[in-house]
């Protein structure tokens, strides 16, 4: 209460009890999968294929990526192509823009390398993360022109003598501890490559730097192995660390497939899902296996959840590796999951229409597909589309479109049936969610119950006028209450709830657009 002394004029802000709600993000996606390079089982956020190419390395050259391709039929499956690399980069290609992705890799080692002076170590470096790829690094430590002081030049590359290729300068680094510009904290803070290990001795490390004057001082690094590909295990512990990321939408899992060991997998991302309630799977049908009936899909006992979607078939996509010059035993094209590709226009289509505009239709042009792996046409989507199998096309004038949009709780759970619709509430769910954390610890009276209902109505308002819902009229499109003999007993209130029932009329895409045609009978 603000106190009056003397008379006067006193200016107040009344707050207006607008809380507006923002919108949650809805296609940030989370990719987990095997790769040589960057950190093992951390979330590291990207966005961009270039951060991607930066910190993993790109597309990794595998050998016998596909063999004697004449045709798509001849082409040998199950062979080991980076899925990984190559579902990023079609995600960033077809419109993705923020990612999350998590390296799986067990039994690696990093590659490390001292100073060394008769056998004795003198500074330990080593790479910043495990993989083959720290064997090629060298270190070379340059002395100041007249030795003066124990400043000198450090510089993180590649090759040796003249061949050397820097990657890395750091000028004026110190060997004295204290120093702003101390070896070890400016590899700390600057150095994508290397990491100081071990401070062994290094007065002795001056002294030989000095000594070998302008020619530079050479560190190999030597040691580093990229392991193998994570299992179960490995996945359930990235699962648990991904409960405290709510900002992810999309998780893709490109080195599993169902069935087998990959199913397992799945399975537990789903379960994940639908713990956390804020984001979907999309995972991988088998490479190898044409769904030429409909057996062939029941056959896969696939999941029913509402959390998950799957894609059919595989590309083919360009490899990156081949060139006609100085890699012409590399195969022209590589085998590539499709489910990057769908959460790249998953990404598109909720930043052009919105995420209740399904992801599919003639706006999905894929890009970066040579071709795919099988051809689905009208005779095989009449049972890939009712069993939630989600179809990637060649359409004429189009080219490769993605051409269904069901969720996996096609049979089992029908109000859920499309992606989204099950997008949709996820949505508006993680935005009341954020949006109302202001409310814990109010007052629980009616003047709560009415800011609640007004900033949420306020928020649905804004979506209905973008065209996010059913119904003309707003009160045919949603509802929001909130009040004492409305949603809430004194009970309630006295166990310090408060309940707020939010419903919406979610649009439907129009799978069958129907035209019905007859001939006009003249008439006198």
């Amino acid at each position: 209460m603000a106190s009056y002394l003397h008379p006067g004029v006193y200016i107040e802000e009344i707050p207006s009890g607008s809380r507006p709600i923002d919108a949650a993000g809805t296609s940030t996606a989370a990719f987990i999968g095997y790769t040589t390079r960057g950190p093992v089982d951390e979330p590291t956020f990207i966005t961009s294929w270039e951060d991607y190419e930066n910190i993993f390395g790109g597309i990794r050259e595998v050998e016998d990526s596909v063999s004697g391709i004449d045709s798509m039929k001849n082409a040998r499956l199950g062979q080991e192509i980076d899925t990984l690399g190559l579902s990023v980069f079609a995600y960033f290609q077809n419109g993705g823009g923020k990612a999350y992705i998590i390296r799986t890799a067990s039994d690696t080692k990093v590659a490390d390398g001292a100073l060394e002076d008769s056998g004795t170590d003198l500074i330990g470096f080593e790479a910043v993360n495990p993989g083959t790829w720290g064997n090629r690094l060298r270190v070379r430590l340059t002395a100041k022109p007249d030795a003066s002081d124990s400043r000198f030049t450090v510089e993180i590359g590649r090759g040796d003598g003249d061949d050397f290729v820097a990657d890395e300068t750091f000028t004026d680094v110190s060997l004295e501890k204290g120093d702003n510009d101390y070896l070890t904290t400016v590899l700390k803070e600057g150095s994508e490559l290397l990491r100081v290990s071990d401070e062994d001795d290094i007065a002795d490390a001056v002294a030989v730097i000095n000594a070998a004057g302008t020619d530079g001082v050479s560190v190999e690094m030597t040691g580093g192995e990229d392991g193998t590909p994570g299992g179960a295990n490995e996945y359930t512990g990235i699962f648990s660390k991904l409960l405290k990321y709510r900002d992810i939408n999309i998780i893709l899992l490109p080195d599993q497939t169902w069935g087998g060991a990959g199913q397992g997998i799945i399975e537990s991302a789903i379960s994940h899902c639908e713990t956390m309630k804020n984001r979907m799977v999309i995972f991988d049908l088998p490479p190898g296996q044409e769904l030429e009936k409909e057996k062939d899909v029941t056959d896969l006992a696939l999941t029913t959840s509402t959390y998950a979607a799957t894609y059919y078939p595989w590309a083919l996509v360009s490899n990156p590796h081949y060139n006609p010059d100085t890699n012409p035993g590399a195969e022209r094209m590589v085998l590539a999951p499709a489910g990057g590709f769908a959460a790249g226009q998953w990404a598109r289509t909720d930043g052009r229409r919105g995420v209740w505009k399904a992801p599919a239709g003639v706006e999905t042009n894929l890009l970066g597909i040579r071709k795919l792996l099988y051809t689905v046409e009208d005779a095989e989507q009449q049972y890939l589309n009712p069993l939630g199998v989600n179809a990637l096309r060649q359409l004429p004038n189009y080219g490769s479109v993605i051409w269904g949009s069901r969720t996996r709780a096609t049979r089992a759970n029908p109000e859920w049936r499309y992606i989204p619709v099950r997008r949709t509430a996820i949505f508006i769910e993680e935005s009341i969610f954020h949006g109302i954390h202001w409310a814990v610890f109010e007052p629980n009276d009616h003047r709560l119950w009415s800011a609640l209902r007004t900033n949420i109505e306020s928020f649905l308002g804004g979506l209905h006028r973008s065209g996010a819902f059913q119904g003309e009229k707003a009160s045919d499109a949603y509802f929001v209450r909130c009040g004492l003999g409305q949603t809430m007993r004194q009970g309630d209130i006295d166990r310090g709830q408060v309940i707020v029932e939010v419903g919406f009329a979610p649009l439907k895409p129009a799978e069958f657009v129907i035209v019905r045609i007859q001939q006009k009978v003249g008439q006198q």
